[in-house]
């Protein structure tokens, strides 16, 4: 059960019952499509390598693998790829085959995402005689159309303006190689044509969790290893590479998956970010054969042209990103930043580890990244080289080669505001690690071994305060590591991660600052204090937390946490802080309060703006209010974003920004704390506010009784430290503290 707040300062709350999930649903834009639907068919029975980078051509590698990395003498990267000797289009001449595998899941069975899309397809090929999709949708317990069958496998062929089902099975999981490899087996020998694209359709989660979670199957989901597995077990059947390989889903435009999709496809296109919950606009593969799209690179562009305008109608172009990347040019990026990775290793390891955990922390980062929404530790391998390389200038040559390369890869993107420098791809870095799990999976995908051995130094360093004393050098470029040798990397017990038995915990309250002079009321009623001058460097950040004083009858007192934010008055050169707080705070239009968490800071001073999550119910269901607070000349605008339900435990990214509607239901969600042990004790949740359809979120003073103030130091290695809490009290427009010096 829920427990509502009553007898408090705040009104009198009901009583309701905890409904766990999100109620999601996209805004299409009405001039998308021509409102075709899907026609309720009979089923059917089922019918019974040219230069591509520069890496070595194989016929087969080991382990089931289209790519395999190793160092040379000189530690410069060896790659050996599959290559065809030559190529020849696999079948009808001037003919593009989309094959779609529509991983339909939640996306459908809440909002009809899969449907929308497959009537975006139909529209597409109505007057296009040289398209057609190609479908496999399975994956979710639910359709919103009545051709598609719940917890069925079934294919589809989209062609001329019609969609016809040409198999019909029992359902498969869809986060299996095999399955995805029986789909794309039986695609290329009933479907083969000139261009050929393959299209991942679901949730993303970057390259750690991959993509494709299967609703029917507890989630499980593609590993880019599976992905490997399955296009490598097909691949000798191909004449030529697919002209394009996408993926139709969040936090997926990865340099290790670029790497691992370059002996297939000659482009690959996916979002760095998170993408809309329409994702992407199916009649641009018209638009771009009509406009006259020779290649994959120019199929792409129009893909991403659509998108962002789509994303425009629904207001969600701010942070969006979608970017074409020339595999072709994957070999040399990936020399260079190998050559890179070599150098910031041994700096971090000679010198300071702490400078590079900065880099990767101050990096541009996607898919949340905090402890309210979850991690998908993907940064932007663009800003990673900018940041670390100013660290390390001996590594000035490499830096510059390896940004070079970089941007040669991307063909084309699309990005908003907020990510305008996103650079076209990320990459793996562990901004916040429980367990070892992790490097288990990134040993296998990831594009460097010197990159390996930074990530791991990192991780050691970060779970030891900035110190690698202990730590062995060549965990992972040794003789005896055999990095990728059988498709993975052997040797046990080689790395940090690998064999740290409870993983890596970055909040331990080991943390790396110390108190001059300790937190204490002085005699202006300032909350304060000092930090030693030895340990600002390792510094990150000091919120303040605000908790409410609360009781229940015949209960202890409780804090009710009303979360945190930036009011402090911090000098960066002394260490001295004091509180900043006047008693304002996020507030709904009826006057309750939020618990809100500060996420994400951008000083840029023409864009200065901090994002924030509000924990909330919408609809009676768990999530989180999406909150910017902009500071521009004209003042400062507090607005809702959206609703975002962040990362699963499954490591899947909610795909869409759900955008509030006039007459849904917000109830503020709150944790509670025992007053006296600090300890957890329940959560609890507000009013119901039915929202009007104004966006804009109030600064209201906090409402009459007592509360609690505290700090949350953090250093760059994730250790929080967290002073006592001091009451205060509010009456009418005043805040006053309770005690102070004398």
């Amino acid at each position: 059960m829920k427990k509502a707040i009553t007898n408090m300062t705040l009104a009198a709350l009901s009583l309701s019952l905890l409904l766990c999930g999100c109620s999601t649903e996209s805004t299409r834009n009405p001039t998308q499509t021509s409102g075709t639907s899907i026609p309720a068919v009979s089923s059917t029975p089922p019918a019974t390598s040219s230069q591509n980078g520069g890496g070595t051509p194989v016929d087969s590698l080991p382990g089931s693998r289209g790519t395999l990395l190793a160092l040379e003498e000189n530690d410069a990267l060896s790659i050996s790829r599959l290559k065809k000797e030559s190529e020849a289009a696999s079948g009808e001449k001037g003919i593009w085959t989309v094959l779609v595998y529509m991983c339909a899941t939640d996306l459908e069975s809440d909002q009809g995402s899969a449907t929308d899309d497959l009537n975006e397809m139909i529209d597409a090929t109505r007057d296009c005689a040289n398209l057609r999709f190609v479908v496999e949708a399975d994956g979710t317990d639910e359709w919103f159309n009545d051709l598609c069958k719940p917890k069925t496998k079934q294919r589809f062929v989209v062609k001329g303006g019609e969609i016809e089902e040409v198999y019909s099975g029992k359902s498969t999981n869809m986060g299996l190689s095999s399955t995805l490899s029986d789909f794309l087996k039986w695609s290329l020998e009933k479907y083969s044509s000139e261009f050929m694209v393959l299209d991942l359709w679901n949730h993303g989660g970057g390259s750690i969790t991959g993509v494709c979670f299967d609703e029917n199957n507890d989630f499980d989901s593609l590993s880019l290893k599976e992905i490997d597995t399955a296009i490598a077990s097909v691949f000798g059947n191909m004449t030529g590479r697919f002209e394009l390989i996408g993926c139709d889903a969040c936090l997926m435009a990865t340099a290790e998956m670029a790497n691992m999709l370059t002996p297939y496809a000659k482009y690959m296109l996916a979002s760095q970010n998170l993408e809309s919950g329409n994702g992407w606009d199916y009649t641009s593969f018209a638009k771009a054969l009509k406009g006259g799209a020779s290649n994959g690179g120019d199929l792409g562009k129009y893909i991403c042209d659509g998108y962002y305008e789509a994303c425009v109608y629904t207001d969600e172009e701010y942070d969006a990103t979608l970017s074409v990347i020339d595999l072709s040019k994957t070999d040399e990026f990936l020399t260079a930043f190998n050559s890179f990775s070599k150098k910031v290793y041994e700096y971090a390891y000679n010198n300071s580890v702490t400078d590079i955990i900065k880099a990767g922390k101050s990096s541009l980062n996607f898919g949340g990244n905090n402890k309210t929404e979850g991690y998908t530790n993907m940064i932007d391998a663009g800003d990673f080289l900018t940041l670390a390389g100013a660290s390390v200038s001996e590594a000035n040559d490499e830096v510059s080669a390896a940004l070079k390369a970089l941007d040669n890869c991307i063909v084309y993107s699309k990005n908003g505001i907020d990510t305008a420098n996103a650079s076209g791809l990320c990459i793996y870095y562990p901004l916040s690690v429980q367990g070892s799990n992790e490097l288990d999976i990134l040993k296998d995908i990831c594009i460097s071994p010197y990159y390996l051995s930074l990530v791991d130094l990192c991780a050691y360093g970060s779970s030891n305060n900035g110190s690698v004393d202990g730590y062995e050098y060549d965990s992972w470029t040794g003789d005896d590591t055999g990095f990728w040798s059988n498709g993975s990397i052997s040797g046990s017990g080689y790395g940090y991660w690998e064999s740290a038995e409870d993983g890596i915990n970055f909040d331990a309250g080991n943390s790396a600052l110390t108190y001059e002079v300790t937190p204490h009321l002085d005699s202006e009623g300032s909350y304060t204090f000092k930090l030693t001058d030895d340990c600002l460097y390792d510094l990150d950040t000091v919120h303040c937390n605000i908790m409410m004083s609360y009781w229940e009858e015949g209960s202890p007192e409780m804090m009710l946490d009303l979360g945190t934010d930036d009011f402090v008055d911090l000098d960066w050169d002394t260490g001295v802080c004091k509180d900043n707080f006047d008693g304002s705070w996020f507030t709904l239009p009826d006057g309750q309060p939020l618990c809100v968490y500060l996420v994400e800071t951008n000083y840029d001073e023409d864009d200065y703006y901090n994002i924030y999550t509000a924990p909330i119910y919408l609809n009676e269901e768990y999530t989180n209010l999406k909150i910017k607070q902009s500071y521009k000349d004209s003042g400062m605008t507090t607005e809702i974003l959206g609703a975002w339900d962040g990362i699963s435990e499954n490591g899947s990214a909610a795909r869409e920004l759900y955008q509030l509607k006039a007459g849904d239901i917000i109830e503020p969600y709150y944790d509670a704390y025992d007053a006296v042990t600090y300890e957890y004790v329940d959560y609890y949740y507000g009013d119901k506010y039915i929202y009007d359809g104004n966006s804009e979120i109030g600064m209201g003073f906090l409402p009459d009784g007592d509360y609690y103030y505290s700090f949350e130091i953090y250093d760059y290695y994730g250790n929080g430290l967290y002073t006592d809490f001091v009451l205060f009290g509010i009456e009418g427009d005043e805040l006053y503290y309770y005690y102070g010096d004398e």
